[in-house]
């Protein structure tokens, strides 16, 4: 039934949005658990903590989005990294800054504040994936 009421060009995007949420919780696990152990546990600055965890987050994200969200089959791994990286980086500053503007100036906790700014990065870093990083003719349309 949703096979006809959905075109295949929607149902190849939804499985693909899917597939990055999918690998978004794992990195939020991995990313955010180290940001909460050393911020928390071992008493460290949130941006140095924050720096830390998207650091995990990014390289895990990297591999599954690669091999699995996106299906690239683009042999060209370092450029595909290259991009990963800045676009990653790109959005990892974004949310830093609404991280620190929550933190510093609405005084949001930053325990609190850094879940939200993960909202910011996600929706950012889909659209940086999608259209930017594994955009190529080695992406399989799956």
């Amino acid at each position: 039934m949703l096979r006809r009421l959905v075109p295949q060009e929607w149902r190849s995007e939804l499985g693909k949005m899917f597939r990055f949420a999918a690998v978004g919780v794992l990195n939020t696990v991995i990313g955010l658990g180290t940001i909460y152990l050393l911020q928390i546990g071992l008493e460290q600055d949130y941006r140095f903590a924050s720096a830390v965890g998207y650091t995990l987050g990014i390289i895990n994200s990297f591999v599954l989005n690669r091999a699995w969200t996106f299906r690239s089959r683009d042999g060209r791994i370092a450029r595909q990294g290259l991009r990963f990286m800045a676009s990653a980086g790109i959005c990892w500053l974004i949310q830093l800054g609404f991280l620190v503007l929550m933190v510093e100036v609405v005084r949001v906790h930053e325990d609190a504040a850094q879940p939200v700014g993960m909202v910011i990065y996600t929706g950012l870093n889909y659209l940086a994936n999608r259209f930017f990083v594994f955009s190529g003719q080695g992406a399989e349309p799956r």
